[in-house]
Protein backbone atom coordinates (compact mmCIF):
# COMPACT_ATOMS: atom_id res chain seq x y z
CA UNK A 1 0.00 0.00 0.00
CA UNK A 2 3.09 2.67 0.93
CA UNK A 3 4.52 1.80 -2.39
CA UNK A 4 1.48 2.48 -4.08
CA UNK A 5 0.76 5.64 -2.16
CA UNK A 6 3.85 6.63 -3.34
CA UNK A 7 3.46 6.27 -6.95
CA UNK A 8 0.41 8.06 -6.59
CA UNK A 9 1.72 11.13 -4.95
CA UNK A 10 4.94 11.30 -7.55
CA UNK A 11 2.47 13.28 -10.16
CA UNK A 12 -0.87 14.25 -11.66
CA UNK A 13 -0.39 11.77 -14.28
CA UNK A 14 0.93 8.95 -12.39
CA UNK A 15 -2.14 9.67 -9.73
CA UNK A 16 -4.71 10.38 -12.66
CA UNK A 17 -3.67 6.89 -14.11
CA UNK A 18 -4.31 5.31 -10.59
CA UNK A 19 -7.95 6.84 -10.52
CA UNK A 20 -8.75 5.78 -13.67
CA UNK A 21 -7.49 1.82 -13.19
CA UNK A 22 -8.58 2.12 -9.74
CA UNK A 23 -11.92 1.74 -10.35
CA UNK A 24 -11.53 -2.01 -11.20
CA UNK A 25 -10.66 -2.63 -7.42
CA UNK A 26 -12.84 -1.24 -4.77
CA UNK A 27 -12.01 2.27 -2.66
CA UNK A 28 -8.87 2.85 -4.59
CA UNK A 29 -10.37 5.04 -7.07
CA UNK A 30 -11.67 7.33 -4.22
CA UNK A 31 -9.15 7.06 -2.04
CA UNK A 32 -6.48 8.24 -4.74
CA UNK A 33 -8.75 11.38 -4.93
CA UNK A 34 -8.73 11.77 -0.87
CA UNK A 35 -4.90 11.69 -1.13
CA UNK A 36 -4.39 14.04 -3.51
CA UNK A 37 -7.12 16.81 -2.30
CA UNK A 38 -5.55 16.44 1.49
CA UNK A 39 -2.47 16.92 0.05
CA UNK A 40 -2.33 19.09 -2.41
CA UNK A 41 -4.66 22.57 -3.46
CA UNK A 42 -8.14 21.77 -4.68
CA UNK A 43 -7.76 22.33 -8.26
CA UNK A 44 -5.24 19.05 -8.01
CA UNK A 45 -8.11 16.87 -6.67
CA UNK A 46 -10.86 17.95 -9.21
CA UNK A 47 -8.61 17.27 -11.89
CA UNK A 48 -7.84 13.63 -10.70
CA UNK A 49 -11.59 13.04 -9.99
CA UNK A 50 -12.61 13.42 -13.80
CA UNK A 51 -10.19 10.66 -14.43
CA UNK A 52 -11.96 8.91 -11.31
CA UNK A 53 -15.27 9.71 -12.98
CA UNK A 54 -15.05 8.56 -16.56
CA UNK A 55 -15.80 4.90 -16.33
CA UNK A 56 -18.27 5.85 -14.15
CA UNK A 57 -19.89 8.05 -16.52
CA UNK A 58 -19.08 5.24 -18.99
CA UNK A 59 -21.50 2.86 -16.70
CA UNK A 60 -24.49 5.87 -16.38
CA UNK A 61 -24.65 6.51 -20.38
CA UNK A 62 -24.04 2.97 -21.87
CA UNK A 63 -23.62 0.24 -18.79
CA UNK A 64 -25.92 -2.29 -18.49
CA UNK A 65 -26.16 -2.22 -14.66
CA UNK A 66 -29.06 -0.58 -12.74
CA UNK A 67 -28.42 3.39 -13.63
CA UNK A 68 -29.47 4.71 -10.01
CA UNK A 69 -26.39 2.29 -8.66
CA UNK A 70 -24.33 3.71 -11.31
CA UNK A 71 -24.95 6.97 -10.19
CA UNK A 72 -24.61 6.05 -6.89
CA UNK A 73 -20.89 5.01 -6.92
CA UNK A 74 -20.18 8.29 -8.84
CA UNK A 75 -21.73 10.25 -6.57
CA UNK A 76 -19.52 8.20 -4.12
CA UNK A 77 -16.36 9.20 -6.24
CA UNK A 78 -17.60 12.75 -6.11
CA UNK A 79 -18.38 13.56 -2.63
CA UNK A 80 -14.59 12.25 -1.56
CA UNK A 81 -13.86 15.65 -2.28
CA UNK A 82 -15.90 18.05 -0.60
CA UNK A 83 -15.51 15.87 2.52
CA UNK A 84 -11.45 15.50 2.12
CA UNK A 85 -11.54 19.54 1.96
CA UNK A 86 -13.58 19.26 4.53
CA UNK A 87 -11.02 17.12 7.18
CA UNK A 88 -8.00 19.43 5.46
CA UNK A 89 -9.53 22.51 6.34
CA UNK A 90 -10.70 21.70 10.00
CA UNK A 91 -8.50 18.90 10.78
CA UNK A 92 -11.84 17.37 12.67
CA UNK A 93 -13.14 13.74 11.56
CA UNK A 94 -16.20 14.70 14.12
CA UNK A 95 -16.83 17.43 11.50
CA UNK A 96 -15.74 15.65 8.50
CA UNK A 97 -18.64 12.85 9.09
CA UNK A 98 -21.38 15.54 9.47
CA UNK A 99 -20.58 16.41 5.99
CA UNK A 100 -20.00 12.98 5.07
CA UNK A 101 -24.17 12.56 6.35
CA UNK A 102 -24.94 15.79 4.88
CA UNK A 103 -23.33 14.86 1.48
CA UNK A 104 -24.55 11.57 0.88
CA UNK A 105 -28.04 12.53 1.91
CA UNK A 106 -28.23 15.54 -0.37
CA UNK A 107 -26.71 13.18 -2.90
CA UNK A 108 -29.65 10.84 -3.17
CA UNK A 109 -32.55 13.68 -3.06
CA UNK A 110 -30.76 14.64 -5.92
CA UNK A 111 -30.53 11.80 -7.74
CA UNK A 112 -33.94 10.61 -7.09
CA UNK A 113 -35.19 13.82 -8.16
CA UNK A 114 -33.15 13.40 -11.93
CA UNK A 115 -33.50 9.43 -11.78
CA UNK A 116 -37.39 9.04 -10.98
CA UNK A 117 -38.16 6.35 -13.82
CA UNK A 118 -34.43 4.29 -12.34
CA UNK A 119 -35.91 4.52 -9.04
CA UNK A 120 -39.53 3.03 -9.71
CA UNK A 121 -37.69 0.44 -11.87
CA UNK A 122 -35.34 -0.45 -8.60
CA UNK A 123 -38.56 -0.16 -6.55
CA UNK A 124 -39.87 -3.44 -8.35
CA UNK A 125 -36.92 -5.38 -8.19
CA UNK A 126 -36.56 -4.61 -4.95
CA UNK A 127 -40.10 -5.62 -4.32
CA UNK A 128 -39.35 -8.99 -5.63
CA UNK A 129 -36.17 -9.65 -4.07
CA UNK A 130 -38.32 -8.82 -0.91
CA UNK A 131 -41.48 -11.00 -1.57
CA UNK A 132 -38.65 -13.98 -2.40
CA UNK A 133 -36.85 -13.96 0.98
CA UNK A 134 -40.09 -13.15 2.70
CA UNK A 135 -41.25 -16.46 1.50
CA UNK A 136 -38.00 -18.36 2.70
CA UNK A 137 -36.71 -18.81 -1.00
CA UNK A 138 -33.39 -18.44 -2.95
CA UNK A 139 -33.78 -15.15 -5.18
CA UNK A 140 -32.98 -16.49 -8.72
CA UNK A 141 -32.21 -13.19 -10.30
CA UNK A 142 -30.64 -9.82 -8.70
CA UNK A 143 -27.46 -8.66 -8.30
CA UNK A 144 -25.68 -8.93 -4.37
CA UNK A 145 -27.07 -5.38 -4.08
CA UNK A 146 -30.20 -6.25 -4.73
CA UNK A 147 -29.64 -9.31 -2.40
CA UNK A 148 -27.83 -7.08 0.16
CA UNK A 149 -31.16 -4.42 0.31
CA UNK A 150 -33.54 -6.94 0.65
CA UNK A 151 -31.66 -8.96 3.54
CA UNK A 152 -31.93 -4.84 5.36
CA UNK A 153 -35.83 -4.71 4.51
CA UNK A 154 -36.70 -7.96 5.74
CA UNK A 155 -33.83 -8.01 8.80
CA UNK A 156 -35.89 -4.22 9.38
CA UNK A 157 -39.20 -5.94 8.58
CA UNK A 158 -40.36 -3.96 6.19
CA UNK A 159 -43.40 -5.31 4.35
CA UNK A 160 -43.75 -2.89 1.00
CA UNK A 161 -40.69 -1.26 -0.78
CA UNK A 162 -40.49 2.29 -0.43
CA UNK A 163 -38.83 5.44 -2.23
CA UNK A 164 -37.90 6.45 1.56
CA UNK A 165 -36.12 2.96 2.04
CA UNK A 166 -34.34 3.04 -1.35
CA UNK A 167 -33.40 6.46 -1.03
CA UNK A 168 -32.19 5.99 2.56
CA UNK A 169 -29.88 2.50 1.80
CA UNK A 170 -28.27 4.30 -0.96
CA UNK A 171 -27.48 7.36 1.38
CA UNK A 172 -26.25 4.62 4.09
CA UNK A 173 -24.14 3.03 1.17
CA UNK A 174 -22.51 5.78 -0.07
CA UNK A 175 -21.75 7.35 2.69
CA UNK A 176 -20.01 3.68 3.94
CA UNK A 177 -17.96 3.92 0.54
CA UNK A 178 -17.23 7.71 1.83
CA UNK A 179 -15.95 6.60 5.10
CA UNK A 180 -14.05 3.61 3.91
CA UNK A 181 -12.36 5.78 1.06
CA UNK A 182 -11.38 8.67 3.03
CA UNK A 183 -10.01 6.32 5.65
CA UNK A 184 -7.79 4.91 3.28
CA UNK A 185 -6.62 8.38 1.92
CA UNK A 186 -5.64 9.44 5.29
CA UNK A 187 -3.75 6.55 5.96
CA UNK A 188 -1.34 6.78 3.01
CA UNK A 189 -1.29 10.11 4.01
CA UNK A 190 0.18 9.66 7.37
CA UNK A 191 2.22 7.01 6.15
CA UNK A 192 3.88 8.84 3.75
CA UNK A 193 4.16 12.24 5.43
CA UNK A 194 3.09 11.98 9.18
CA UNK A 195 4.16 7.87 10.44
CA UNK A 196 1.74 7.32 12.95
CA UNK A 197 -0.71 10.36 12.53
CA UNK A 198 -3.53 8.25 11.54
CA UNK A 199 -3.45 5.43 14.50
CA UNK A 200 -3.12 9.08 16.84
CA UNK A 201 -6.52 10.22 15.03
CA UNK A 202 -8.52 7.60 15.03
CA UNK A 203 -7.88 6.91 18.41
CA UNK A 204 -8.66 9.81 19.67
CA UNK A 205 -12.14 10.30 17.61
CA UNK A 206 -14.89 11.38 20.04
CA UNK A 207 -17.72 13.34 19.28
CA UNK A 208 -19.17 16.23 20.81
CA UNK A 209 -21.73 15.60 23.77
CA UNK A 210 -24.12 17.86 21.65
CA UNK A 211 -23.62 16.35 18.34
CA UNK A 212 -24.05 12.79 19.91
CA UNK A 213 -27.02 13.47 21.96
CA UNK A 214 -28.55 14.61 17.98
CA UNK A 215 -27.45 11.91 16.72
CA UNK A 216 -28.64 9.44 18.88
CA UNK A 217 -32.15 11.26 19.13
CA UNK A 218 -32.20 10.92 14.94
CA UNK A 219 -31.59 7.07 15.33
CA UNK A 220 -34.21 7.16 18.40
CA UNK A 221 -37.19 8.79 16.14
CA UNK A 222 -36.47 6.44 12.88
CA UNK A 223 -36.31 3.40 15.33
CA UNK A 224 -39.94 4.61 16.31
CA UNK A 225 -40.87 5.26 13.30
CA UNK A 226 -42.07 3.23 10.31
CA UNK A 227 -39.34 0.50 9.24
CA UNK A 228 -38.64 2.20 6.22
CA UNK A 229 -36.93 4.93 7.94
CA UNK A 230 -34.11 2.07 9.15
CA UNK A 231 -31.53 2.72 7.09
CA UNK A 232 -31.83 6.30 7.35
CA UNK A 233 -31.09 5.21 11.62
CA UNK A 234 -27.97 3.08 10.18
CA UNK A 235 -27.00 6.46 8.48
CA UNK A 236 -27.15 8.75 11.48
CA UNK A 237 -25.30 6.12 13.82
CA UNK A 238 -22.42 5.80 11.50
CA UNK A 239 -19.96 8.63 13.09
CA UNK A 240 -20.96 7.28 16.36
CA UNK A 241 -20.13 3.72 15.18
CA UNK A 242 -16.90 4.81 13.81
CA UNK A 243 -16.28 6.94 16.88
CA UNK A 244 -17.07 3.66 19.30
CA UNK A 245 -14.40 1.51 16.77
CA UNK A 246 -11.83 4.57 17.71
CA UNK A 247 -12.24 3.69 21.31
CA UNK A 248 -11.67 0.19 21.35
CA UNK A 249 -8.59 0.64 19.24
CA UNK A 250 -7.40 3.16 22.03
CA UNK A 251 -8.46 0.81 25.24
CA UNK A 252 -6.97 -2.36 23.13
CA UNK A 253 -3.60 -0.35 22.38
CA UNK A 254 -3.86 1.32 26.06
CA UNK A 255 -3.60 -2.05 27.99
CA UNK A 256 -1.76 -3.39 25.35
CA UNK A 257 -4.23 -6.87 24.67
CA UNK A 258 -3.00 -7.83 21.41
CA UNK A 259 -4.52 -7.76 17.73
CA UNK A 260 -6.66 -11.03 18.06
CA UNK A 261 -9.52 -8.77 20.28
CA UNK A 262 -9.59 -6.32 17.33
CA UNK A 263 -10.05 -9.46 14.84
CA UNK A 264 -12.81 -10.98 17.13
CA UNK A 265 -14.09 -7.37 17.34
CA UNK A 266 -14.93 -7.10 13.67
CA UNK A 267 -15.97 -10.62 13.15
CA UNK A 268 -18.77 -9.97 15.52
CA UNK A 269 -19.52 -7.00 13.93
CA UNK A 270 -20.06 -9.20 10.85
CA UNK A 271 -21.89 -12.37 12.26
CA UNK A 272 -23.47 -10.17 14.83
CA UNK A 273 -24.95 -6.81 13.52
CA UNK A 274 -26.11 -6.11 17.19
CA UNK A 275 -22.77 -5.44 18.01
CA UNK A 276 -22.66 -2.15 16.31
CA UNK A 277 -25.40 -0.73 18.59
CA UNK A 278 -23.58 -1.94 21.68
CA UNK A 279 -20.54 0.51 19.82
CA UNK A 280 -22.92 3.40 19.00
CA UNK A 281 -23.93 3.41 22.53
CA UNK A 282 -20.38 3.16 24.05
CA UNK A 283 -19.35 6.11 21.91
CA UNK A 284 -22.51 8.28 23.15
CA UNK A 285 -21.58 7.64 26.92
CA UNK A 286 -17.83 8.26 25.57
CA UNK A 287 -18.88 11.87 24.38
CA UNK A 288 -20.43 12.55 28.15
CA UNK A 289 -17.92 10.89 30.12
CA UNK A 290 -14.54 11.03 28.31
CA UNK A 291 -13.78 7.37 29.26
CA UNK A 292 -10.17 7.92 27.51
CA UNK A 293 -9.52 10.69 30.56
CA UNK A 294 -10.56 8.19 33.15
CA UNK A 295 -8.33 5.27 31.56
CA UNK A 296 -4.63 7.40 31.14
CA UNK A 297 -4.57 8.10 35.50
CA UNK A 298 -5.17 4.42 35.97
CA UNK A 299 -2.35 3.63 34.26
CA UNK A 300 0.27 5.52 36.66
CA UNK A 301 -1.70 3.39 39.23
Amino acid sequence: MRALAEFIMRGRLQASLVALAGNLVPLISPATVALVTLRHPLQEGLLVLLWACLPLLAMVMWGDVSPLLAATSLVGVMGVVPVAQVLRQTQSWPLTLVAILVVSGAAMGLVASVAAEATTLLLAELQSVLETLKAGDTPQTGSVFHLLMGAMAVGMGLEQASVLFVLGFLAWLTAMQLVASLLLGRWWQALLYNPGGFRAEFHGLRLDRVLAAGLIIGIVACNLGAAELGPWASLLGLPLLLAGLGLVHYTVQFWQLGVQWLVLLYFGLVIFSPLSLVLVGIAFLDSVFDFRARLRPRKGQ
